[in-house]
C-alpha cells in the first residue's frame, strides 16, 4: 500500500480513470443493446403481422383474436 499522500492520491486518480473508462464502455454496450432490442421488437411485430395476414388468407380459416386485443 502506498506510504505517502502523493502516492495514495495518484493511485486514487488511476483507479478513478479506470472506473470512468469502464463506465463509458458499459454505457456504450447498454445503448447498443437498447437499439438491438428495439430493432428486434420491430422485426417481431412485422413477422407477427405477416403470419396473421397469411393465416387470414387461408381458405376456411378464420382468425379469432382473444378478447384482450
Amino acid at each position: 500500500m502506498p506510504s505517502n499522500l502523493d502516492d495514495r492520491l495518484e493511485k486514487l486518480e488511476i483507479d478513478l480513470s479506470h472506473a470512468n473508462h469502464t463506465i463509458d464502455e458499459l454505457n456504450t454496450v447498454v445503448i447498443d443493446q437498447g437499439r438491438e432490442i428495439e430493432r428486434l421488437k420491430r422485426l417481431i411485430a412485422s413477422m407477427t403481422d405477416q403470419v396473421e395476414e397469411l393465416m387470414e388468407s387461408l381458405p376456411g380459416h378464420q382468425v379469432d383474436k382473444p378478447p384482450h386485443y
